[in-house]
């Protein structure tokens, strides 16, 4: 009997971005049959810091973030990881177009039939996440055809009762329970989570304010649970009328 491969393409901006964002989800479909799983990420997170005390100096920085996000994918199960060399912080200063012709040819490649980002709001209101939203939703918008693997695109979010801080301690960017379309919650990761988190060294700060107790071992505070909203799809007759639990619903 054949069996058809499905596809999930995640763009986001900076390494530790899909682990913060999509780790369970990674983590999930890593388990199931015939799915394959492709990062997108946009920089080598070089405006990051190196950690406290440095891991190294500045200017081996982006090779080191890039090691890092290389680790924690291979630790949640990402089959194929591409880095492009846009400068961390700067990422919304390139035309649009250029960002949306990295993406189209990753789809190209890849033929996924889900596409994920952040939301519009980017939950912490980085202009990289932000820039990354608004050139996937140019790709589904103005350059996808009838001929294209592309069934869904989601934007994750978090619901904004989440506990989450920005760095400079304000409240994130969020939805409302009532609006997030689709929840994938999965507990059984949490260990392998927090293990992807952790591979994140350089990061050990942001990764301890977000989530206590993890560089200490204490996994409770690690998040199980992913929150999309389904921004697009071209499903006919697809009305979910509760939320999904399963990205490729409604998909044959």
């Amino acid at each position: 009997m054949l069996t058809t491969q499905k596809g999930i393409l995640l763009i986001y901006a900076h390494p530790d971005d899909e682990t913060f964002a999509s780790g369970a989800t990674i983590a999930f479909y890593k388990d199931q049959a015939n799915v394959r799983q492709t990062l997108l990420c946009a920089t080598r997170g070089q405006a990051g810091k190196a950690g406290t005390p440095p891991l190294c100096t500045p200017e081996e920085l982006p090779a080191y973030r890039e090691a890092e996000l290389r680790h924690a994918c291979d630790i949640l199960g990402v089959d194929r990881v591409a880095v492009l060399d846009y400068e961390d912080k700067l990422v919304d200063t390139s035309p649009i177009q250029e960002l949306a012709a990295h993406i189209k040819a990753m789809i190209d490649e890849e033929q996924p039939q889900i596409l994920i980002t952040f939301a519009p709001h980017g939950i912490s209101g980085h202009p990289d996440h932000i820039a990354m939203s608004k050139a996937t939703q140019y790709v589904v918008d103005h350059l996808l055809d009838d001929s294209s693997s592309v069934r869904k695109l989601y934007h994750a979010t978090i619901p904004l009762t989440a506990p989450f801080t920005s760095k400079n301690g304000t409240p994130t960017n969020g939805d409302s329970l009532e609006d997030i379309t689709t929840i994938i919650d999965q507990k059984p990761y949490r260990e392998q989570i927090a293990k992807a988190l952790l591979a994140h060294k350089t990061q050990h700060l942001s990764v301890e304010r977000v989530f206590p107790g993890i560089t200490s071992h204490d996994y409770k505070n690690v998040p199980t649970t992913n929150y999309y909203l389904l921004a697009w799809h071209n499903l006919p007759n697809y009305q979910p009328t509760e939320k999904e639990t399963d990205l490729f619903a409604g998909i044959q």
